[in-house]
């Protein structure tokens, strides 16, 4: 599987599609010949898997050229069984992966497709569709969702080499590296491994643009660090995936979704790119400060080790030289998969100049195995939500839930606000941040542009919780790659992200109620403050959160410590300086009760 994809990085041995179908074919049999060794009292049933699989990817590698063309309008009954077992492969080899969750979210969707003619007329009913046409459009139809959809394609040319990168990173010894940085950041910061994981990750993606392989990218070095000095797991994860997440609304690229906002708004690119560089700081500082707090919480001591800077300068190129290549490459234009081919390539060559460094034979297959592994797991679950992405486009209901949310909100913008978050997060669910964004930039972004809300700001609305939605469970497609690499417990890697990462989640609103945060100082007052007050509502959010303010504090203290960030909210929105006065006050005053408890702990110790 790894070299087929080495390969077909720089030679097109086969179109796009044939080239997901056989992706898809190699991760289902990869993950049913693992299941195999792992469970061999079930080998019967697993060898039935695997012999079928290869006989559904032949199938439907032989007749894709008749399918493309006429299969939504001449599939046949051969043709319906294969989509149906191909569709029970993929939730079987889900489940062996990531559990339940994902794959009865799946059959949900499928459910929905098949009963949703039946439901009473109104948001949820939609048209009846044969269960033919039905089982087409999710598989041998080839249509633009199923399991074919887009999202299986950015497992095959985004993720799966990146996955391969990340385990020879492992294998190379280049984590080393970063262990020597956090040695060194450990010095001056407690939450060295953590904070380093925020920046580089926050950076890394504010090039690539993309969540899932920024995961890949950086969570290679940060995760295990975080782990080496004490983190969990599913902290390590959630941590890593909340940070891979930010970037891609940091500038200078973020994805693709600034050039489609200036394609829709009319908006230069530099002045989208120029207004995002304040909240994606805001998000930074949200992050650190949840990782600081925690790091305190659980004393997690800054590290005193020595470094070894010579081995610090001899593996900085195994990390560097791949880091700058990516960017590089990215910057110039080139795929995703061009990109991670290069990236395997030139670590595997800096890896092989020094004793240290230099892989054994069976350490690199073992390397490569685990790469290929994980990324069958991605692929997957990948073709899972790519049945939950049809069920929602061609149901209607991606279209009318937007619309339903702009009548329901009437003119009250807040409610607005409140619908169009909910709509952004639900149309994000597995769906790219760019596709889901057009969806409800389109519908709903004009509304709250009517109801005074600034263009810009209206936009960048939409897109920010369509982008968060890869922290959200069930979904949370950045937390499953974070808690694949960590070897954590999905659910609560996925509620772990969603935690360091709920500055995504608040942000919004604050672009929305403070002018400032696009640039607009016509009340320079306002400004100023509002400015200071969104720094200090996220100190509030996220000590409340930890449960650590100057010291652990109990739920009691934790309580009246949210109400601080929620009166800050309120003043942000209403600018009513009884609400500002109300959040500073709180946090001011029990700034000092927590001192005295800490002094007061201190001598009795």
């Amino acid at each position: 599987m790894v070299v087929y994809h080495l390969i077909y990085s720089q030679y097109l041995l086969q179109g796009p599609k044939e080239h997901w179908i056989t992706h898809l074919g190699l991760a289902l049999l990869l993950t049913f010949l693992l299941s195999m060794r792992r469970r061999s009292k079930f080998w019967p049933i697993k060898l039935v898997m695997v012999l079928t699989t290869i006989c559904l990817s032949f199938y439907l590698w032989v007749c894709y050229p008749r399918l493309e063309i006429y299969g939504m309008l001449q599939a046949n009954y051969l043709d319906l069984l294969v989509g149906a077992i191909l569709i029970f492969l993929c939730l079987e080899a889900t489940r062996q992966s990531f559990g339940l969750v994902v794959p009865i979210v799946g059959i949900l969707a499928i459910v929905y497709m098949f009963f949703a003619s039946y439901l009473p007329e109104g948001l949820f009913h939609a048209m009846s569709l044969r269960p033919d046409i039905i089982l087409e459009i999710l598989t041998v139809g080839f249509a633009d969702t199923g399991i074919f959809g887009p999202i299986l394609g950015v497992s095959a040319t985004y993720i799966f080499l990146f996955m391969v990168f990340a385990a020879l990173v492992q294998t190379s010894g280049a984590n080393e590296f970063f262990n020597q940085v956090g040695n060194l950041v450990g010095r001056k910061v407690r939450s060295s491994a953590a904070m380093a994981a925020v920046v580089t990750s926050g950076l890394v993606g504010s090039i690539s643009g993309q969540s899932g392989p920024n995961v890949m990218i950086t969570g290679s070095f940060t995760i295990p660090a975080m782990k080496k000095v004490g983190y969990t797991p599913e902290q390590a994860g959630g941590i890593e995936a909340a940070a891979s997440t930010g970037g891609p609304i940091i500038p200078p690229v973020m994805g693709v979704a600034a050039f489609l906002m200036c394609g829709i708004t009319g908006i230069p690119y530099a002045k989208i790119i120029g207004v995002a560089a304040l909240p994606a700081l805001l998000y930074l500082f949200s992050a650190g400060i949840y990782v600081e707090f925690q790091a305190a919480k659980m004393k997690i001591t800054p590290q005193i080790i020595d470094v070894n800077y010579r081995e610090l300068i001899l593996r900085a190129p195994l990390f560097l030289c791949p880091l700058v290549a990516i960017i590089v490459l990215f910057v110039m234009g080139y795929t995703p998969l061009y990109v991670s081919f290069w990236a395997c390539i030139i670590i595997l060559i800096l890896s092989l100049f020094r004793k240290q460094t230099r892989p054994s034979l069976k350490g690199l297959i073992d390397g490569l195995v685990n790469g290929a592994s994980i990324g069958a797991s991605i692929a997957t679950i990948c073709a899972v939500l790519g049945l939950v992405v049809a069920a929602v486009t061609n149901t209607g209901l991606g279209v009318k839930l937007p619309a339903a949310i702009g009548a329901l909100a009437g003119g009250n913008l807040l409610l607005a606000l409140i619908l169009t978050g909910i709509s952004s997060l639900i149309l994000g669910i597995g769906m790219p941040a760019s596709a889901s964004y057009i969806l409800v930039a389109v519908v709903l972004a004009p509304v709250l542009v009517k109801m005074g809300v600034n263009l810009l700001a209206a936009h960048l609305f939409a897109f920010y919780l369509a982008n968060f939605s890869y922290l959200t469970p069930p979904v949370a497609l950045s937390a499953v790659f974070a808690a694949k690499l960590a070897g954590g417990n999905f659910l609560k890697t996925a509620f772990e992200s969603a935690k360091v990462g709920i500055g995504g989640f608040v942000l919004p609103f604050m672009i929305v109620w403070v002018e400032a945060l696009v640039w607009d100082f016509s009340a320079p007052f306002f400004a100023v403050v509002s400015l200071i007050t969104c720094f200090v509502t996220f100190i509030g959010i996220q000590a409340s959160l930890v449960g650590y303010f100057l010291r652990k504090i109990n739920l009691k203290e934790r309580l009246i410590l949210g109400i601080s960030p929620i009166c800050l909210m309120i003043y942000l929105a209403t600018r009513s300086i009884m609400w500002f006065v109300a959040g500073v006050g709180i946090l001011v005053i029990l700034f000092f009760w927590e001192r005295r408890q800490k002094k007061v702990l201190n001598m009795t110790r």
